[in-house]
């Protein structure tokens, strides 16, 4: 009989982040970046490094793929410093009641982005 195993592709997070406690979530900035009002919101994106950016957007979906080598590793380029700003605000935009798809005065909604504009 063949032994498969060896052929078996396993799907896993490259860099899991520890989950963090409901109580010390009001510290981590992380979940700070999901509470802020929107102008806040874009202000912040806008003035993080790309680096925050891509750590954010890894953080929370651990199987995207936002880090340069997994990008690189399936064919991507690298995301850029604008879109990984777009991703993020994108993602805690779009589940909020009443945004309409802007962000500041670009609408990027109907953008081809590496995350979903779509809850």
């Amino acid at each position: 009989m063949m032994n498969t195993t060896r052929f078996q592709k396993h799907y896993y997070a490259h860099h899991p982040y520890p989950i963090v406690r409901e109580e010390d979530r009001a510290s981590d900035w992380r979940y700070q970046l999901m509470e802020l009002p929107e102008d806040a919101l874009l202000e912040m994106v806008n003035a993080m490094p790309r680096e925050k950016l891509i750590e954010w957007l890894a953080w929370n979906d651990v199987h995207g793929i936002f880090l340069d080598e997994d990008s690189i590793a399936e064919g991507y380029e690298p995301l850029t410093k604008e879109h990984a700003a777009i991703c993020v605000f994108v993602v805690v935009m779009r589940s909020r009641d009443g945004w309409n798809g802007y962000m500041g005065k670009k609408y990027v909604k109907g953008m081809a982005l590496a995350v979903a504009t779509e809850v």
